[in-house]
């Protein structure tokens, strides 16, 4: 099968991938909240059991899938049980905000007054930068990222051990492990100046650098004959249909709704009197699933675009008669859309 006859398989199936992640989001976030409520069911169980240190990790990762403001109170109070006492602080400080901004006094209170007890419990770390630090400096710390205005600062940490890394253009990385004890330890990691890399090896006398080959097909380039070659030219139509088919779904939205919000006046209580409001409801409803379905093409001709113009081959293979055509089908009950192309 040539490349040509393969690029509608490409398309049908990447319009196919958009339309079912549209129609399982809704689906995945109820999965998610799901998930979420066992695992902090299991992380109370194991905190009546004894058990912080198996707990900890239940709750925070129920906060990942579906953030609470109870399941941010369990980490840090569970967190405090296992010694990380910079981690529950931060806990504790972030669950008084949420609190705050949504009037919930009582929890705001009680996180300010838990994250108030750790406070003076706190362990710091300053990671100090060379003077003057090298261009593009980067630091991290246990592989998170420090940004450079928080170099200098004594930033509340947990007990343990933790490792410093630090890298910054033409130089050679650095790295270094410290162990921080107990509570209210203060500690410091200087940075020192980064060595340079070593100068790359001059070219043996009598030969000449090799250029590094640029590929034809990698640039934006008309093919031969000042024209693009089928590849892209595809690669612009289906662009064209995903820019298109969005500003479909937008329109097609805002009559669903305007539809919907007449049939809910004509219809109280979803009690119909007679059959145009009966059809006034389906039509928003069909208009609605037409708006997600043209939501989908949108998302995937964009994609479908730009992967096609980015994988063009380098036009010296003869361009080929080019199709594309796009039709949507509606009815009663029924709400559709079709792509065809040939290449």
């Amino acid at each position: 099968m040539t490349r040509g006859r393969c690029l509608p398989w490409v398309l049908t199936a990447t319009i196919l991938a958009a339309l079912a992640a549209s129609g399982d989001a809704r689906a995945q976030g109820a999965a998610d909240k799901a998930a979420a409520e066992t695992l902090f069911e299991e992380g109370r169980k194991l905190m009546a059991a004894g058990n912080a240190a198996a707990a900890c990790p239940k709750f925070a990762s129920s906060q990942k899938l579906d953030p609470g403001l109870g399941t941010l109170l369990n980490l840090g109070d569970c967190y405090e049980k296992v010694g990380k006492i910079a981690s529950a602080w931060a806990q504790f400080k972030e669950a008084a905000s949420i609190a705050e901004s949504s009037g919930d006094s009582r929890r705001a209170d009680v996180a300010h007054k838990r994250a108030s007890a750790l406070e003076p419990r706190l362990s710091r770390l300053s990671i100090l930068a060379p003077a003057p630090a090298p261009p593009g400096l980067k630091v991290w710390r246990d592989g998170t990222p420090i940004d450079a205005a928080l170099l200098g600062m004594a930033l509340p940490v947990d007990a343990g051990q933790h490792v410093i890394e630090a890298m910054a253009p033409g130089k050679k990385s650095w790295r270094t492990e410290l162990k921080v004890e107990g509570d209210k330890a203060s500690v410091s990691a200087q940075i020192p100046q980064l060595e340079d890399e070593p100068a790359p090896a001059p070219p043996v006398r009598g030969t000449t650098p090799s250029a590094t080959p640029i590929r034809p097909d990698s640039g934006a380039e008309p093919g031969p004959g000042g024209g693009w070659s089928t590849q892209r030219k595809i690669a612009i139509v289906s662009g064209g249909v995903g820019v298109v088919s969005l500003a479909v779904s937008g329109v097609l939205g805002l009559s669903a709704r305007s539809k919907w919000q007449d049939a809910q006046d004509r219809c109280p209580g979803g009690h119909c009197t007679t059959q145009a409001d009966v059809d006034l409801g389906s039509d928003a409803r069909s208009s609605a699933n037409l708006s997600t379905v043209f939501f989908g093409v949108g998302l995937a001709g964009l994609a479908a675009g730009a992967v096609l113009w980015l994988t063009s081959p380098d036009g010296k293979e003869q361009a080929r008669a080019t199709s594309l055509s796009l039709t949507p089908h509606t009815g009663p009950g029924l709400t559709g859309l079709s792509l065809r192309g040939g290449f």
